[in-house]
């Protein structure tokens, strides 16, 4: 435990300064990054079927709880995979319905048969 003589005789922590940013925002941003993180997005923005730009500017979106203002646009979330995702199911079950259908059909036939 730190006794009061200890804590006054510390020095004073240092403050983070804020940047002074001046100007209007242009929208444009130069960003470095390791290549294997841009390997990494650009695989992910594939999978998901949108741009790498759209994927990155989705992702911080998020990252920061924007919500987007009213007159400005804000790129498709990525939503490929998913979309891809639901197509396949809805393709297999229309299948099923159709194979569900025929056996119906196939069944209603056998028994006026008989």
């Amino acid at each position: 435990m730190a006794t009061p003589d200890a804590v006054r005789d510390e020095p004073p922590e240092a403050t983070p300064r804020q940047r002074q940013r001046g100007g209007a925002y242009s929208g444009r941003l130069l960003l470095r990054m390791p290549r294997s993180l841009h390997e990494e997005l650009a695989r992910a923005s594939d999978r998901d079927g949108v741009s790498l730009n759209q994927f990155i500017t989705s992702a911080l979106a998020a990252a920061v709880g924007w919500r987007r203002e009213e007159g400005t646009a804000l790129p498709a979330a990525p939503v490929g995979r998913a979309r891809r995702r639901i197509t396949l199911l809805l393709a297999a079950n229309m299948v099923l319905v159709g194979l569900a259908a025929a056996a119906a059909i196939g069944f209603l036939i056998a028994a006026w048969l008989r």
